[in-house]
This record gives structure tokens, sequence and C-alpha cells, in this order.
């Protein structure tokens, strides 16, 4: 794992540990210039530039789940197009680099950026096409595509994953998350190749499977390892086994709980909607114990952007199961959405405006003479337009919360919805010209390699 950055605020990562209690890790020298920027920079901008049109579309959309009509096709292509072709993307790239870097294992091959994120992006357009055109043939192709390009992936990452030297928790618990993700996409793709024998236990599987076990599990078991390189944070006491058992074990009852008779399955309902808040509970203790260990009382936006976003995902995970267990189903799509719009999505932008520093420093500066007249990485990202697209984004999701909650019908709920839509995409797009101005600091990079 490279070491520090000489002359940064922060570096990516300047915490880590042994243990995943604070404890700094031991870390090899080596250089750090690189002949080319990290594949993870093409994953991020594709995901955002991927996100717009589903955001887009969400004006039209805000309507049809108010009313409960989440399985109409535009809502379903505009679903697939966020998750599997923004958030999954941005996903894929963090993957990239993280797994390298936070346990200490080789690099990823850079050939994936090639023939793997053209290959996604593609698959995910062919099954939003075949939503909106009624076609399962083009759904279950474009899924079929997306899958082996996945785990071709997914192979080159695991056996990175496997040859990790720093095994923490955070490295094993990373299993949990990736056995919810082959489980959702198989119950996806049964469900496009075999439209007539879906139910509502189906749809229930693929839907928690994906939201609960797989995106809430993935920020739960990769926070312990993020929050604390980035709020740098030593000597906490946090137990991501304990959360992640509770809050697993949950998931899997409620999972079978889907299957069973409506008198078994109402009690094991409420007893995994009870495990997952627990998990959740415990989580979110960890998380404050880290905050407050950090070593400069300070932090930099992008991780109170991140704390909050956190924050915001484990509200509307709670949300959700609370109406699982209540059996008040309307309250799932509001609770769905904070979860998604108010949670995962920001907290990946948070993370990109750390991320994409750190990355652009280590391709343009490290190792090299304008080193020591580089601007700091928390300086790279111009604060006024990161906060401004920050606040438009929230401002999207109220209007969006409104839309769903307040009782409203016609123009109101129309006017909204297309606020709503406004501001995600406003927000997304200053967001992106301001992560874009951080590939430009400094100019092109020299021809001549220092190392």
């Amino acid at each position: 794992m490279p070491a520090p950055l000489q002359g940064t605020r922060t570096a990516l990562p300047p915490g880590g540990g042994d243990r995943d209690g604070g404890q700094p890790a031991d870390r090899p020298p080596g250089p750090l210039t690189k002949k080319h920027l990290s594949a993870t920079v093409y994953y991020l901008f594709t995901g955002m530039l991927a996100m717009l049109p589903s955001l887009a579309a969400s004006a039209g959309v805000l309507p049809l789940w108010r009313f409960g009509d989440s399985l109409a096709p535009l809502s379903l292509a505009a679903l697939h197009l966020l998750v599997l072709g923004g958030m999954m993307t941005v996903a894929f790239g963090v993957l990239y680099q993280i797994v390298t870097i936070a346990f200490q294992a080789p690099p990823v091959p850079r050939h994936v950026l090639f023939w793997h994120l053209p290959l996604h992006i593609a698959a995910t357009l062919a099954m939003a096409a075949g939503f909106l055109t009624y076609r399962w043939s083009l759904v279950s192709g474009g899924g079929g595509l997306l899958v082996a390009g996945a785990l071709a992936y997914l192979a080159l990452v695991g056996r990175t994953w496997m040859r990790a030297r720093n095994r923490t928790f955070v490295h094993r618990g990373l299993i949990l998350p990736f056995l919810s993700l082959w489980l959702t996409v198989s119950v996806g793709l049964f469900q496009a190749l075999c439209p007539g024998r879906v139910n509502e236990a189906v749809l229930r599987t693929h839907a928690a499977a994906g939201g609960f076990a797989f995106w809430t599990g993935l920020v739960m078991v990769l926070s312990y390892k993020l929050i604390p390189m980035f709020a740098i944070s030593h000597g906490y006491k946090a137990s991501l086994p304990r959360s992640a058992g509770l809050y697993y074990t949950g998931v899997v009852s409620l999972l079978v709980a889907g299957w069973l008779p409506p008198g078994p399955g109402r009690g094991l309902t409420g007893a995994g909607s009870l495990l997952m808040l627990a998990g959740l509970a415990s989580f979110l203790i960890d998380v404050a114990a880290i905050v407050r260990a950090r070593k400069r009382q300070r932090m930099v936006p992008p991780v109170r952007y991140a704390l909050a976003a956190t924050t915001c995902t484990a509200l509307g995970q709670a949300w959700m199961a609370a109406a699982v267990w209540s059996r008040h189903a309307a309250l799932l799509v509001p609770g769905a959405y904070l979860m998604t719009f108010g949670g995962l999505l920001p907290l990946m932008f948070a993370y990109m405006q750390k991320i994409v520093p750190f990355l652009w420093f280590e391709y343009r500066f490290s190792k090299r003479p304008e080193r020591k007249t580089a601007p700091l990485i928390d300086d790279m990202v111009p604060r006024p337009a990161a906060a401004a697209g920050m606040v438009l984004w929230a401002a999207g999701v109220i209007a969006g919360m409104a839309a769903l909650l307040v009782p409203a019908g016609g123009r109101l709920l129309d006017g909204l919805a297309v606020a709503s839509a406004v501001g995600l995409c406003a927000g997304v797009s200053v967001l992106f010209a301001a992560l874009r101005h951080v590939l430009t600091i400094g100019g092109p990079r020299p021809d001549d390699d220092i190392a």
C-alpha cells in the first residue's frame, strides 16, 4: 500500500489497520508515480453520466411511485439504468482501487477498463430498452451480458482480494454483500427469462436481496474501512462482526419469511425486522465512535457529506424495515427513496470528492518536482462548486420526498416531481464539472517519468 503523501492534508488511506480498530498497518515503501490515470476515475465519471437519463426520467416516475406503480415500464427502465448503469459502475470503480489500497493487495489489471466498462454500459442500456419496449428477450440478453462481464471482472478483483496481506474484518466481510449480489442478479435473470412464473415472493426476494443485503450491506462493511481512512481515526472500539451479524441475520430472516405461509411468515418478518434495526443501531453507534476518535477535530466537507449520507442510508433502511414489520406497504417507497437518493447516491458523491483528487495527485504530481507547488488534495475540488452540487442534490431529494409523502395530486404532484428531477440532474452536473476540474490541475503530465 502506498505511503501517505507528504505535503497533503489527507491521503488514501492515512489509516487502516490489521484489526479495523484504528491501529495503523505496516506500509511497505514503493513508488507512487503512475504512467496511467487509474481506471477508477473513468468508472466514476461514466457512472455519473449514466445516472442523468434516469434522474431526468424521475419527473415521470415519481407520480407512478406515489400511486404504487413501481413495475411500469418507465419505472423499471429508470431504476435499472440508475442502479446498474450508475451505482454499479461507480461501485466497480471503487472496488478496482480500494481492494488494492485498503487490503495491501496486488493491483487489478488495467485491461478491465477497455472491455468491462463498455460491455457493462451496453448491457445496461439493452436492459433499459427492453423494459421500455416490453421485449423480455432484450432484457434477458442484456442481463446475461451484464452478468458475464461482472463475473469476469469480479474474478479478477477476487483474485487480488485473495492475495491481500491486510486481511481485516472488512476484507472478510465483503463476501456477504457479494454473495447477496449474486442472489440478486440470479433472481433478476429468472424474472427476465421466465416472466410468467414471477410472483410476489420472487419480486420481494429480488428487491430485498438487492436493496437490503447488497447495497446497505456493502455500505456497512466498507464504512468500517473508509470512514476511519478519511476521518483519520485511530484507537476506537468498533465491531463489524456484531453489526453485520445482527443485520444479515435479519435480512436472511426476511428473505425466508417471504416464502412461508402468512402465519409463520409474519412472525419471522417481525423477528427479522428487529434484528435488522439492531444491526443498524450497532452500526451507527460504531460510526459515532470512529468519528469521536479522529485525530483532527476539523473534518473536511466531503467527510461531513459522507457521514450525513451514511446516516440517511441507515434511516431509510430502518424506515423500510419498520414498514415491512407493520405491513404498511405504502411506506416502503419513501423509505427506499430516502435510502437511495438521500443516502447511497450522495455517499458515492462524497467519496468521489476524496478519491478523484487522490488519484489525480498520484498520477500527476507524485514523485515529481511539481509536487512542492501542487495544491493540497483536499483543496483540489472547488469547494463552492461541490457545495452547490450537494445543495442542489439535497433540494431535489426534499422535493422528491414531498412528492411521495405530501397529499397532493395533479399539477402540484407533477410540479414537485419536475422540481426534484431538475435538482437531482443539476446537482450531478455541477459535481461532475467540479470533479472534472480536478483533472486539469497542473496541466497534462509531462512525458518524462521520474520514479
